[in-house]
């Protein structure tokens, strides 16, 4: 109740609508669906009432992360089909936008659909800026994530075939090898990143920097010393990794990395035409995937230029159109 009240100071719409639903047999668990009902896509809409009415639990004590794997039927799937937010003004901004919070008892937090991968990687900090400043941000932040995908693959690509390098970049390619294969390395160095991730995470918040600090300097700069790594692979896993903590959203975050892995197994086994196959096979997996319905490379695929340019170019607020009412 006190987050409907957070919410419906910001959203004093007349047609704002919230719907609850029992979910679980032995729990009981409150389901609430918020959205504006001029402005929401009603076919979704029914998509998604239909989804929680089909239920059949007996609990939803994990809240809104156990009701987004029961509504979105994923299982091999990585990448997140709802957003999550915290913050009841990103809720009602949403809202506006035509789309659909779903909010569950007991849970802090409040998923939003549908989404893209593309609407995945913007942030609200983008708001708190000017529109330049903010148009600057989506761009970095973009830049940072194409690096932590490809980065890797294509630096270990020059290893193997430097022949495809042009004279101007001869000096890409490890000056000293190291007793391990570079393929070793890397997913070494990849799964190391995320043990650093995990220990920092689990470690009182006092000592966790300095954890950072000595596990990726010390261990680092051992492991070269030794000769078990080479300087350059150490270089661009950690380029990428800092390319991957500019992601906004933490479980694209993750998504990615299995993607990175992906790549570069192909690019190691295949060489030119394993990068190549498997950026089409990454993109291709974007491409079939949807949110309730709604493509999740939109506005990429299908191409929309209005709503492309908009994902990457934060408009002022005086000329933001909101969706007109429906008749």
């Amino acid at each position: 109740i006190i987050n409907l009240v957070l919410i419906r100071r910001r959203v004093r719409d007349p047609l704002f609508r919230c719907e609850l639903y029992k979910v679980g047999s032995l729990s009981q668990t409150d389901v609430c669906l918020l959205y504006i009902d001029n402005l929401v896509d009603h076919d979704i809409l029914k998509t998604i009432r239909n989804r929680i009415k089909a239920i059949d639990v007996e609990e939803l004590v994990m809240a809104d992360k156990q009701l987004e794997e029961l509504l979105t039927h994923k299982s091999w799937n990585p990448y997140p089909k709802v957003r999550y937010t915290e913050r009841p003004d990103t809720l009602a901004v949403h809202l506006y936008d035509g789309l659909i919070g779903i909010m569950v008892d007991t849970s802090p937090s409040v998923m939003i659909a549908p989404t893209t991968y593309l609407e995945q990687l913007q942030h609200v900090e983008e708001y708190r800026h000017t529109p330049i400043i903010g148009s600057f941000l989506r761009f970095a932040r973009t830049g940072g994530i194409l690096v932590s995908l490809f980065l890797v693959p294509t630096w270990m690509l020059f290893v193997y075939e430097p022949r495809l390098l042009p004279d101007y970049l001869k000096f890409i390619g490890p000056r000293e090898i190291g007793t391990i294969p570079i393929i070793i390395q890397i997913l070494v160095g990849e799964v190391g990143i995320e043990f650093l991730r995990m220990a920092a995470i689990h470690t009182p918040t006092a000592m966790s920097t300095a954890l950072g600090i000595v596990a990726g300097v010390l261990i680092g700069q051992i492991a070269i010393q030794v000769g078990l790594f080479s300087p350059e692979v150490v270089l661009y896993i950690a380029v990428s990794a800092i390319g991957a903590y500019a992601t906004p959203n933490y479980e694209v975050g993750l998504a990615n990395k299995v993607a990175k892995l992906f790549i570069i197994v192909t690019t190691y086994f295949f060489r030119l035409w394993g990068l190549i196959g498997g950026i089409i096979l990454y993109v291709l997996f974007l491409a079939f995937n949807t949110s309730f319905g709604k493509p999740y490379l939109y506005p990429l695929l299908p191409f929309n230029f209005k709503d492309f340019l908009h994902i990457f170019v934060r408009t002022s607020q005086s000329k933001k159109k909101r969706k007109k009412a429906k008749e």
